[in-house]
């Protein structure tokens, strides 16, 4: 029973510690991250552009609105052929966008073609804006 206690003990102990380790490591990670993000330089031009992508009905052009080498906004310019109810679901991609500063965003699932077609433009209009 003695040698039950002792080693539930240590088991304790090993979890305390490899707790408080994996705290301080996910702490350190994130300072990191933050450190990099705000030391991040900015691969954009201030400016406002516009591209284009293929959507579920067609063309649709957006315009990206940069200023500070962040993206500022994003919106649809026009959008004609393109299924109202597609559409306005994948519009929430131009919020993630300039939310997150980063392409790498999720499609919207029952818009799939209308997201890729927002995220294309969006990258149509980006590539003006890269410094050279």
């Amino acid at each position: 029973m003695r040698t039950f206690i002792i080693k539930a003990i240590n088991l304790g102990l090993i979890c305390v510690i490899l707790c408080g380790y994996q705290s301080y490591a996910m702490d350190y990670n994130k300072k990191i991250l933050e450190y990099e993000k705000e030391n991040q330089e900015s691969l954009f031009n201030d400016g406002i552009y516009e591209g284009s992508g293929t959507g579920f009905g067609g063309e649709i052009k957006v315009q990206v609105e940069i200023y500070g080498g962040k993206i500022l906004s994003a919106k649809i310019l026009s959008a004609e052929k393109e299924t109202a109810d597609y559409l306005k679901s994948a519009e929430r991609i131009l919020t993630d966008v300039v939310n997150k500063q980063s392409m790498e965003v999720d499609i919207v699932s029952g818009a799939t073609l209308s997201s890729n077609g927002i995220l294309e433009g969006i990258r149509n209009a980006l590539e003006d804006s890269y410094e050279k």
